[in-house]
């Protein structure tokens, strides 16, 4: 019979391939496993129990649960048509003006997946007036919301330091300029560079000026509080930890950080925007994004089941063997970009890819663990693109009702995905021969 640790390695693959291909959510699957695994292992009903990431759920479910308000008054689709308005005499520049609110929208907070969602229809419906490649739109918004959606203070970047708290890496270590920032870093880098070559290859700055667009509704009260306290949060959120960065002696910046996290301020948020009134709880509830909740959190009771039973252990051993004693070297970054890039295919990046992949490569002996960290993170948004992932899905879903648009962009999402990891992976390995 198998031991348990290879069954909950099959358990893993096994939910993400039933997920794919029953169309039923991946968590479902990996919380059964879970549990019967957890069962044969002989863990008790409360450990079981604890193998929900407790941390990652109220993350997920303060912040989009917060930023939902924002959402469902159409605070955050305002701006960004107000920020298009702006650009209107200038077609060359649209694009690049699309891009940045896209960056913004996910970076102050609501993350990537608000952006695809929100932002697609909005971008592909404006795209189309302005006769824009709905390719070079796809890319504004994908891309767009994965170089803002992953900064250290948005959603994002919240799930990837929990998954590193949940890796016993001390949350200072991982916050402060070392992993979180760095897959921040690399997010923004390579996925303004592949806009940029978008931008140029599909001659973006060619588009056709629009006629007599009309000037967006000015923001109304309700939206105007709603600014104020996405603003005080995000400023609450971002300034105690930037300062105690700068500042690492002081003890008082140190407490006002630790007190002062996301979730708990995203709550006070909650409430401010309910004492507000700024829009119906009901409809920014519907803003949180529950199956992907269930996904993450699901696939996190395999992968911390897999940790306590050494599962994890057992495959980085694997790795390390592979690698040899070299822990100088960089074949390791590129198996584990490579897998990252498979598995995103099929699977959500942040929702499947990163629980796996982030345990087994804080287990591998490298001096490379921030790199490792990034190209895993990065490499798997690369094939986000994919119309079989999420990010791809959302994506397409805002082209709408046109048949043959969303035939010819479904083509093209397939394609584009491998074209980008061959240049990234050429790249990569260019630029780490010349260190």
């Amino acid at each position: 019979m198998l031991d348990i640790n290879t069954l909950i390695i099959l358990a893993i693959v096994a939910s993400i391939a039933l997920g794919y291909f029953i169309k039923i959510n991946i968590g479902i699957f990996a919380i059964i496993f879970a549990f019967i695994l957890a069962n044969m292992a002989g863990l008790s009903s409360g450990k079981q129990l604890a193998l929900w990431p407790l941390n990652l759920f109220f993350i997920l479910f303060s912040i989009t649960y917060f930023y939902g308000f924002a959402i469902a008054n159409g605070t955050l689709n305002r701006g960004a048509q107000h920020a298009i308005y702006m650009s209107r005499h200038f077609p060359w520049l649209m694009p690049v003006i699309f891009y940045l609110c896209v960056v913004v929208f996910s970076g102050i907070g609501p993350g990537h997946y608000a952006a695809f969602a929100f932002l697609s229809p909005l971008i592909m419906l404006i795209a189309t007036q302005i006769r824009m490649s709905k390719m070079l739109a796809a890319v504004i918004v994908y891309s767009g919301a994965c170089a803002g959606g992953f900064n250290p203070f948005t959603l994002g970047g919240r799930v990837v330091n929990g998954m590193l708290e949940n890796l016993n890496i001390p949350a200072p270590l991982a916050l402060h300029y070392t992993y979180t920032y760095a897959i921040g870093l690399s997010m923004f880098l390579a996925h303004t560079a592949i806009f940029a070559v978008s931008y140029l290859l599909l001659r973006g700055y060619r588009i056709q000026a629009v006629e007599n667009m009309a000037r967006p509704a000015p923001f109304t009260a309700e939206q105007k509080r709603t600014l104020w306290l996405v603003c005080g949060v995000f400023l609450l959120i971002i300034l105690p930890a930037l300062l105690s960065s700068l500042l690492p002696a002081s003890t008082a910046l140190k407490a006002a950080s630790r007190a002062l996290n996301p979730t708990f301020l995203s709550f006070i948020g909650i409430v401010a925007s309910l004492l507000l009134k700024v829009a119906d709880e009901r409809k920014a509830m519907e803003n949180i994004p529950w199956s992907i909740i269930i996904m993450i959190c699901g696939l996190g009771m395999l992968i911390n089941l897999a940790v306590d039973r050494g599962a994890v252990d057992q495959i980085a051993h694997w790795v390390n063997d592979v690698q040899g004693e070299d822990s100088r070297g960089y074949g390791v970054v590129y198996i584990m970009g490579g897998l990252s890039s498979a598995m995103s295919l099929f699977a959500s990046s942040m929702g499947a890819v990163m629980p796996t992949m982030f345990p087994i490569a804080a287990k591998i002996h490298t001096e490379h663990t921030a790199l490792l960290f990034s190209v895993i993170a990065a490499f798997a948004t690369f094939t986000g693109y994919s119309p079989f992932s999420s990010g791809g899905a959302l994506v397409l879903a805002g082209v709408g009702n046109d048949a043959a648009e969303s035939r010819r962009l479904f083509v093209q999402l397939i394609v584009l995905p491998i074209a980008i990891i061959i240049c990234a992976a050429l790249l990569l390995m260019l630029v780490l021969s010349l260190r």
